[in-house]
């Protein structure tokens, strides 16, 4: 039987608005609540489910999503960050604010979501795993 992701729940501080924020950015179908979660789905049918973290906003490690986009999707994708204003960056360092990178023959680029606690990382060449 092969593996297959089937979702992944990000603690963070307001479910709905990091929820909202990312299919804003994707363009993709309202989220749902789901339970404790505020669930978007994906193209490739993988669940992103937003929780509400159960531990002081202190105690919230930072989490990391990345999605590999079309040349298309990428341009809509910072086209709508540069129109709301919202801070981007060329590197998950968040040193390189206002940039994009061209890692691997593509072009990527980093958000954070409204509570500060999700990473979100849109690139249109994949990563030359091992």
């Amino acid at each position: 039987m092969p593996n297959e992701l089937n979702h992944i729940i990000v603690h963070c501080r307001d479910r709905r608005k990091s929820a909202a924020f990312l299919v804003e950015l994707l363009g993709g179908p309202a989220p749902c609540d789901w339970g404790l979660f505020t669930q978007v789905d994906t193209a490739n049918n993988v669940a992103i489910d937003f929780a509400d973290a159960l531990v002081p906003p202190d105690r919230i490690n930072e989490s990391h999503l990345a999605f590999l986009v079309t040349d298309d999707e990428f341009d809509g994708i910072l086209a709508r960050l540069k129109d709301q204003a919202i801070t981007y960056w060329a590197d998950p360092q968040k040193s390189e604010e206002g940039k994009i990178n061209h890692l691997f023959g593509g072009r990527g680029v980093y958000a954070l979501d409204p509570g500060g606690t999700v990473l979100t990382e849109f690139i249109t060449a994949p990563y030359p795993y091992c």
